[in-house]
């Protein structure tokens, strides 16, 4: 029973929860097509929200029949996406004043992504949120991506915090899934998925102004 465990621990997700890089991950894959004189097609969108980059990469090659190798299209669609946050990318709203908020409560604050660790460092350098951070970890430090459990059950066991007290926040399904099969906690904001996509996490915001995560943690143990 998960019911009246302490909160220990805040997992943030990165693409579409404290940066708004969703449409540039989109972006960056319409400009990959586009040299091949392909069409990128939108309802591919909520099939790769969430997924790691090989996984990514290996359903656009198959949808699309490419003939590079897997490691040379992760390459390409990953330099296309850097070079889009570093001149686009800009912070959810409110997500940078959230993740001080769990700072200042005390609680472990963890940034943990599916993205290469290259783009996860280079999104904490350029929002500034370093030194709020106990740890940091990519889809490239786990086995399996999203929606496998794997890189939440990591940041489990790297801060020795009990998944049960720890509540993990994503924005995509496949997240939302990943961070249920770890035994943990989700919160979902709906910032590139409608409510009913999300509807597997324990609650549902539509943003994060004035969200007390607190009193939302209070509000899972009750309905445990």
């Amino acid at each position: 029973m998960t019911q009246g465990k302490k909160l220990e621990a805040v997992v943030f997700d990165m693409d579409g929860v404290i940066i708004d890089s969703e449409p540039l991950w989109s972006e960056a894959e319409r400009q990959l097509l586009a040299r091949r004189n392909l069409t990128y097609s939108e309802h591919l969108k909520p099939l790769l929200m969430g997924l790691d980059s090989r996984e990514a990469v290996r359903i656009l090659k198959k949808h699309y029949d490419l003939g590079e190798p897997v490691e040379d299209l992760i390459q390409e669609r990953n330099e296309l996406v850097r070079d889009l946050i570093q001149e686009h990318g800009q912070p959810i709203p409110h997500a940078l004043d959230l993740i001080q908020r769990v700072r200042d409560a005390g609680l472990k604050t963890v940034v943990a992504s599916s993205s290469p660790y290259a783009l996860v460092e280079l999104v904490v350098d350029k929002l500034g949120i370093g030194p709020l951070l106990d740890l940091v970890l990519s889809g490239d430090e786990v086995s399996r991506g999203k929606p496998a459990p794997d890189i939440y059950d990591t940041v489990a066991k790297t801060l020795g915090v009990a998944p049960a007290c720890c509540l993990v926040i994503e924005d995509a399904p496949n997240g939302v899934r990943a961070a249920k099969a770890a035994g943990m906690r989700c919160l979902a904001i709906t910032t590139g998925a409608s409510k009913a996509e999300l509807a597997a996490a324990d609650e549902v915001v539509e943003d994060f102004r004035g969200l007390d995560l607190l009193d939302l943690w209070a509000g899972i143990q009750q309905n445990a």
